[in-house]
């Protein structure tokens, strides 16, 4: 009469996500409603077949005794489960994320970067590829303190994540340099918001030990087109797009034209 909470239609692999959805208590109830349901099913069914009727001290046992085990087992492996899974999914996101600045990292950019490039080529779809530089990240280091360059990287990464979709990727590239994907999106629709960054950055100045620091910033930005052969062709285009900024004099958006 007692069943394994395991055999109640509780699949293992979706049990994590359950848990995340409902909580552990309310799982923990649910399994219980069918265990007892199970164990009812199963005493009636044996006591019909075995003694022709169907007992009610047997359908009650068979409802005290899940209604006690089920709980104090179900519970603790559901919590153990609950516990393993929120471990699991800070160490993914720790996996991916940029420790200062809380963007995505260079790796989970490129993961999230193949697999758009090989969809575009697949379906005959497009994407754009932008890349952000400091023009003055050195003076803030030289001139204020590496404390104050990390906040001036913090204060870029907030701006550029308000002014994107949720389903545009964006992540810290490497020193001062952040890296953007925008799906189903030319490099001139980019530049649109590009440009919106820019103009925020551009009116914004911070306080760091008492001094008003400004920002300054570079943005290069390609899309892709059916010719490229790899994802290092359209990041080399944002490159160039990028240091052409640099040789205009900086505080600009460059759309690579092909």
């Amino acid at each position: 009469m007692n069943q394994n909470p395991n055999t109640l239609g509780v699949d293992k692999s979706r049990l994590p996500a359950l848990l995340r959805r409902y909580g552990v208590l309310r799982v923990t109830v649910a399994v219980t409603l069918l265990a007892i349901l199970a164990s009812v099913t199963v005493t009636a069914a044996i006591l019909y077949f075995t003694e022709g009727t169907i007992s009610p001290i047997g359908i009650l046992i068979s409802i005290i005794v899940p209604l006690v085990l089920a709980p104090l087992s179900s519970y603790n492996s559901n919590q153990l489960v609950h516990r393993l899974d929120m471990a699991e999914e800070r160490l993914r996101r720790l996996s991916n994320t940029d420790e200062l600045t809380g963007t995505f990292n260079r790796r989970y950019f490129f993961e999230q970067a193949v697999r758009e490039f090989e969809r575009a080529k697949r379906y005959d779809q497009y994407f754009s590829i932008a890349i952000l530089d400091f023009d003055n990240f050195k003076n803030i280091n030289d001139g204020y303190s590496h404390l104050a360059g990390d906040a001036a990287l913090k204060r870029v990464a907030e701006a550029c994540i308000s002014n994107l979709r949720q389903m545009d990727v964006f992540a810290r590239y490497g020193g001062d340099e952040f890296i953007f994907l925008f799906p189903d999106t030319d490099a001139l629709q980019a530049k649109e918001c590009l440009d919106r960054i820019l103009a925020q950055i551009g009116a914004m100045e911070f306080q760091y030990a008492g001094r008003s620091i400004s920002i300054y910033i570079s943005i290069g930005v390609a899309d892709f087109h059916e010719t490229m052969l790899d994802l290092y062709e359209i990041l080399r285009e944002a490159d160039f797009a990028l240091y052409a900024a640099k040789r205009q004099g900086g505080v600009r958006v460059i759309a690579h034209s092909t």
